[in-house]
């Protein structure tokens, strides 16, 4: 099963358990403000809109790019639900990031990438055609901001495939709760993750609990590696943060968010 695939049967329990983070979004206003009070904004891996909400109802014009059909059902409806938003201030796209050829008439001020979505570039070539694809559709000097985790955080992760509870959540529109197991391996050789999450689901009609079964593989990516990727898809070298409130990256930060501009 193909990574558009996985997040098809698995979007429904992404957007009940991430629905809520905003931890991110201040700083991807902040950003746009910075960019231009009428900055266009690509998102790659827009996923259900989490973040495509609050920058279209602060008066960007926002376009999300995702692989997922189902994720892009779940942030169309989002979308529509606001009645801040007028209709032509955004637009999804079902596309793989990979191979990207948006018809917009302007190029765009800002891309982002948010939220570990990088990662699920397993090979050298997926990342550079990622970074190229987005590079293409950047004005000279346009921002992209890749939100990744820090160095460390590989080697912070269960390596046991042993399941442990991540979350126990309720879909009022189903009627039922659902409880989200995780299971790790780490896999050094790669710097691959490998997880599988068994989804347990009892509704409210007190039926049998369905289970299922998902496995994703993450590429993570250290410091000087992106750098280097950056570079290499035709961006300037990046700024490093390592926290949503834009600090400097180092020892101990909980996050790693490069910004690089388009080069000229």
């Amino acid at each position: 099963m193909n990574t558009a695939s996985l997040y098809d049967a698995f979007a429904r329990i992404y957007d009940l358990q991430h629905s809520a983070f905003l931890d991110d979004v201040p700083m991807y206003l902040r950003l746009a403000r910075e960019t231009g009070p009428d900055a266009a904004i690509l998102e790659v891996g827009c996923g259900s809109g989490r973040v495509m909400l609050p920058l279209a109802e602060a008066g960007f014009r926002v376009v999300g790019v995702d692989e997922s059909a189902e994720m892009l059902r779940i942030a169309e409806r989002r979308l529509h639900a606001s009645r801040h938003i007028p209709a032509e201030r955004w637009s999804l796209v079902h596309a793989d990031a990979r191979e990207l050829r948006l018809n917009e008439p302007v190029r765009f001020d800002m891309a982002l990438i948010a939220l570990n979505t990088f990662l699920h570039n397993l090979a050298r070539d997926d990342q550079l055609a990622t970074l190229r694809a987005v590079r293409s559709h950047l004005s000279p000097g346009g921002l992209l901001v890749v939100d990744l985790p820090p160095n460390d955080e590989l080697a912070y992760q269960p390596d046991d495939g042993v399941f442990q509870l991540e979350a126990t959540l309720i879909d009022p529109r189903a009627r039922s709760e659902i409880r989200k197991y995780v299971a790790s391996r780490v896999f050094w050789s790669t710097q691959e993750q490998e997880l599988t999450y068994r989804i347990e689901e009892q509704h409210a009609d007190g039926g049998d609990v369905t289970e299922q079964l998902i496995t994703f593989r993450l590429r993570h990516v250290f410091k000087h590696e992106m750098e280097l990727l950056l570079l290499q898809a035709g961006f300037a070298e990046p700024s490093w943060y390592g926290s949503y409130h834009l600090d400097p990256y180092g020892e101990g930060s909980p996050r790693m968010i490069a910004a690089a501009r388009a080069s000229y």
